[in-house]
C-alpha cells in the first residue's frame, strides 16, 4: 500500500503583502497530481492547516474545491484530512458526510474523530486514526472526561498502558490533567488504537507540536510557554504517524513518526529547507519504507547578501533569481536611497531589505554625546554628506546657509 503524506498547505497565505495562491496552485494542480499518477498512490494523508486562517479568501476556497473535486471525480483517489490550528474546524467539515461518500474524508472536531476509519486497498485493510488539532479540554469533552461521567485513566502513562473505565468519584484530583496536551493526546491515541482490530495496520494523522521538533519561522505557537508539546512516545503504537504543524520535513524519534513539512517556504527563515512530498510504502505487516519527492516551486525563497551595488549589477545572480522571493541583506554601512525600487528593477519579487551592515557597524562616533555637540547646521551637513557620500560644495554650502538664516529670521 502506498500513501502520499503532505501537510500545511496554508491556502490563502499572504507573504509580505502578496497572496501566494498562484504559487500554491502551481505546485498542487501540476506536480501534486502528476505524483499521484506516476507513483501509483493509493491514498493521501493531509495532516492539517489546509487553509492559512479560519475564514480564508475566496481564491483559496476555490483552489481547495478544485483539488477535492478532481480527486473525487477524475482520480477516484481517497483523501484523509484533519484540521490544523490555522483551519476553522467546523468550516472545513462542511459537507463531510457527503464528501465521505466520494472518498474525501475530513475530520475537524475531536467529537467526529473517535473511531478509526477502515480503508481497504488491494493488499488489505488499514485503520486511519484521525486526530485533528484540538485543545486538551475539547479532547477531554469528546472522550467523555467530565465530573459526572466515567473517565478513562491510564495507571502508567509513561509505559503507554491501556486505559480502563473507573468511576469519577474514585479518581484522585491529579490523576489526569485535562489541560495537558501530552496527556490528552496520549488518551486519544490509546482510545483510537484500542479500537483497531487485532492484526490490522494503523496510521495516525495528527496536527500537533511534537517535542524535539525543529521549529521554523512561520509556525504559529499553539499555546503559551511550550505547554502545547506532545511526546512522540504517544504515537509509538501506530505503524505510521503523519504529522502536520512544523514546516520542515523531519522524523520524530523514529522513521515512522514524521512531519512532511509544508510544500512551500512561508518565511525567509525557511530559505534553506528542502520542501518535499513524503511517500510511504507499507507492507502487509505494517512495516514502512519512506521516500521523498522534492517540490518544484514556481518561485524560490532566497536570501541574497552583499553590497548594494554588487547585487544591483551581478547579471548572473539576477538571471538566477529574477523571479524569486528575495530578501536583500545589505552589507553597506551608508544609507541607500530608494534601494527597494532599484532592486525590484532586477529582482522583481524583492520583498524586504535587511540592513545588516549598518547594524553591525561600530557606533562609537555616532553616540548621543557627539550629536549633542552639533548645532542644526552641522547636523544637516553631516546628513547631506552621508547621503551624497561627499561634503557640500562651496555653492551648496552658501545656499544652505542662506536658508538657515531665513529660517532663523522667521522664527
Amino acid at each position: 500500500m502506498r500513501f502520499l503524506h503532505t501537510a500545511d498547505w496554508h491556502l490563502g497565505r499572504i507573504f509580505y503583502g502578496q497572496y501566494l495562491t498562484e504559487d500554491q496552485a502551481h505546485v498542487l494542480e501540476h506536480q501534486f497530481f502528476s505524483i499521484l499518477k506516476d507513483e501509483k498512490i493509493d491514498g493521501i494523508l493531509l495532516a492539517g492547516d489546509v487553509f492559512d486562517r479560519a475564514v480564508p479568501p475566496i481564491e483559496a476556497i476555490e483552489l481547495w474545491d478544485s483539488i477535492i473535486t478532481r480527486l473525487a471525480m477524475d482520480y477516484k483517489m481517497p483523501l484523509f484530512v484533519v484540521s490544523g490550528n490555522h483551519d476553522g474546524a467546523e468550516r472545513l467539515e462542511v459537507g463531510r458526510a457527503m464528501l465521505g461518500q466520494s472518498g474525501i474524508h475530513i475530520w475537524g472536531s475531536p467529537h467526529h474523530a473517535l473511531r478509526p476509519f477502515e480503508f481497504e486497498s488491494s493488499d488489505g485493510k488499514v485503520a486511519i486514526c484521525p486526530m485533528p488539532f484540538s485543545e486538551p479540554r475539547r479532547i477531554s469533552d469528546a472522550l467523555g472526561f467530565s465530573k459526572n461521567e466515567s473517565k478513562l485513566v491510564d495507571t502508567d502513562m509513561t509505559e503507554g498502558s491501556l486505559f480502563t473505565y473507573v468511576d469519577t468519584n474514585e479518581l484522585e484530583t491529579d490523576a489526569l490533567n485535562l489541560h495537558n496536551y501530552d496527556q490528552m493526546y496520549q488518551a486519544w491515541c490509546d482510545y483510537l488504537r484500542n479500537q483497531v482490530p487485532k492484526g490490522m495496520r494503523s496510521i495516525a494523522i495528527s496536527h500537533a507540536f511534537v517535542m524535539g521538533g525543529e521549529v521554523g519561522g512561520s509556525e504559529r505557537t499553539l499555546s503559551v510557554g511550550g505547554s502545547e508539546q506532545v511526546s512522540p512516545h504517544v504515537f509509538k503504537d501506530f505503524h505510521y504517524t503523519a504529522l502536520g504543524h512544523l514546516h520542515g520535513p523531519q522524523r520524530m524519534g523514529a522513521d515512522y513518526i514524521r512531519y512532511s513539512g509544508s510544500p512551500l517556504k512561508y518565511s525567509f527563515d525557511e530559505h534553506m529547507q528542502k520542501k518535499s512530498f513524503t511517500i510511504i510504502d507499507m507492507d502487509t505487516k505494517g512495516n514502512v519504507d519512506i521516500g521523498t519527492i522534492p517540490v518544484e516551486p514556481k518561485r524560490d525563497v532566497v536570501i541574497l547578501e552583499g553590497y548594494f551595488e554588487d547585487l544591483l549589477n551581478n547579471k548572473e545572480l539576477q538571471a538566477k533569481h529574477k523571479d524569486d522571493y528575495v530578501q536583500a541583506r545589505l552589507l553597506d554601512m551608508m544609507p541607500i536611497m530608494d534601494g527597494m525600487a532599484k532592486l525590484r528593477q532586477v529582482y522583481r519579487c524583492c520583498m524586504t531589505i535587511d540592513l545588516v551592515g549598518r547594524v553591525a557597524a561600530p557606533m562609537a562616533d555616532m553616540g548621543d554625546s557627539v550629536f549633542k555637540e552639533l548645532n542644526e547646521r552641522q547636523l544637516f551637513n553631516q546628513f547631506a554628506e552621508t547621503v551624497w557620500k561627499e561634503p557640500l560644495t562651496e555653492a551648496e554650502q552658501s545656499y544652505i546657509d542662506s536658508v538657515w538664516d531665513r529660517i532663523i529670521k522667521e522664527d
